[in-house]
């Protein structure tokens, strides 16, 4: 049972691993348009795509050989094995009971702007 937490803890880990390398490549192409290093450099979009790759995987080894993260992420994937989870067909109803209550309530708000917009109509 350990072995399969440990997999979902690593899934974690690369999961952000890889969300961590997508914001730095988003942060390195916005700081290399404003300081304008694509004229500096001729292929800045290699260096931007390996940095934010060496980033990523940086952080997700950092993550992957620390023990506090490693014990708390085992702990998380812990405590979600013993959630009781509904079943498809609860999941389904409850769908259905938000979609109904949602066109509801739309249909009570857009009436009430009608009407207040009609109101305005009449005043103005």
């Amino acid at each position: 049972m350990e072995n399969q937490r440990q997999k979902w803890v690593n899934l974690v880990f690369t999961g952000v691993a890889i969300l961590i390398a997508a914001i730095a490549f988003v942060g390195f192409t916005k700081i290399s348009a404003v300081y304008n290093l694509e004229s500096n450099i001729k292929q800045i979009d290699i260096v931007i795509r390996l940095g934010s790759m060496v980033f990523g995987a940086l952080a997700g080894l950092v993550l992957y050989f620390n023990d506090q993260s490693n014990s708390f992420m085992n702990e998380v994937v812990l405590e979600l094995s013993r959630v009781t989870w509904p079943t498809t067909s609860d999941t389904y109803k409850a769908t259905f009971l938000v979609v109904i209550f949602v066109l509801i309530a739309g249909l009570v708000l857009g009436g009430f702007d009608s009407l207040w917009a009609w109101i305005m109509k009449l005043i103005l």
